[in-house]
């Protein structure tokens, strides 16, 4: 995957400057496309980036000298964009750990968001889905802004509040904690100059002049990874955010997306909108000829099979249930 945004110059730098220091950023011959920072605490390194993606691709070569005794984690590899490695001859390793269940929707074949339609939805269906939205267009005064190369700074400042607002509004309605917002001073930073650089569509849905539903996503050459998105609970009704994915869409369509990735965690409009299942990797790079490096290895796997396997019996849910009913309770 030759422009991923979270291996760009930009991402580094800013991912770099909220969690970690030029200094500990290296790369490795052995592993191309990816740059590393060594873990606080164990002998091994992690991608830069860590678990803050939405799906990262590498190559192997396994002929490189610069490996010895070395680990690795990558987080978040995306399983139907990674290629397989030929290391029969080489030291060098790889374990790799489901983790995640992501979806996606194939457009590639795509001409029209009314084929989309009938796809992913019943003749009933499509129906009601249909007759939503001219409720919405007639209750509201509905448009739609992309910001794609280009937004002015101040706008932009202005929505990503509105946005935050509208994430902090919705979790608490579900009585869930969120994982974003805690990092908003690092989205904050990285968006604006990703949307200039076009590595990320900002999709905005208005009611007048107001905003009603965003989305952030991220561009991968001819694929659009969502990323962060969420509504004003107000119009909850009205289904806004089917509109706002709906014209997400037809964005994509006219702009020659081919795969519009809805990326990991479960939610009913992934159901409904996507038509491909795959699966977010751990993947582990080890020495196979280093015993501290295979220890390393099978520690990390065990650990993320672990964590997977509580993952798969919903034990997370309860757990970031707790978590949030905790910090209320706390005041924070």
């Amino acid at each position: 995957m030759t422009n991923n945004p979270f291996t760009s110059h930009t991402y580094e730098s800013i991912w770099t400057k909220h969690f970690s220091n030029d200094s500990k950023i290296r790369s490795f011959d052995a592993i191309k496309g990816l740059k590393f920072v060594r873990d606080n605490r164990f002998p091994f390194y992690v991608n830069a980036g860590k678990n803050q993606t939405n799906g990262m691709t590498y190559q192997l070569d396994g002929s490189a000298n610069d490996f010895k005794n070395k680990t690795v984690l990558i987080h978040d590899v995306l399983s139907y964009l990674q290629e397989e490695q030929d290391l029969k001859n080489s030291r060098i390793k790889v374990k790799t750990i489901p983790q995640y269940k992501g979806l996606y929707a194939n457009l590639s074949e795509v001409k029209s968001i009314d084929e989309v339609l009938v796809s992913c939805f019943s003749s009933k269906s499509r129906s009601r889905f249909r007759g939503r939205i001219r409720q919405i267009e007639a209750n509201f005064d509905i448009s739609q802004e992309v910001y794609f190369g280009e937004i002015d700074k101040d706008d932009y400042l202005k929505k990503m509040d509105v946005l935050k607002s509208f994430i902090v509004s919705r979790f608490e309605q579900r009585n869930e904690h969120n994982s974003v917002v805690p990092l908003w001073e690092f989205y904050v930073d990285l968006i604006y100059p990703l949307i200039l650089e076009k590595k990320v569509v900002f999709n905005v849905i208005n009611d007048g002049d107001t905003p009603i539903a965003m989305s952030i996503n991220f561009v991968y050459d001819d694929m659009v990874a969502i990323a962060i998105r969420s509504f004003d609970i107000s119009h909850y009704k009205y289904n806004i955010g089917n509109l706002e994915i709906y014209k997400l869409i037809e964005w994509c369509i006219d702009n020659g997306i081919s795969i519009l990735d809805f990326s990991k965690g479960k939610a009913d409009y992934k159901d409904r909108w996507s038509d491909t299942l795959y699966a977010f990797e751990c993947h582990v790079i080890y020495d196979s000829k280093s015993l501290i490096s295979i220890l390393t290895a099978n520690s990390i796997s065990s650990f993320y099979r672990t964590k997977q396997n509580l993952r798969d019996k919903n034990i997370n849910l309860w757990y970031t249930r707790v978590k949030f009913k905790f910090k209320k309770l706390l005041g924070k």
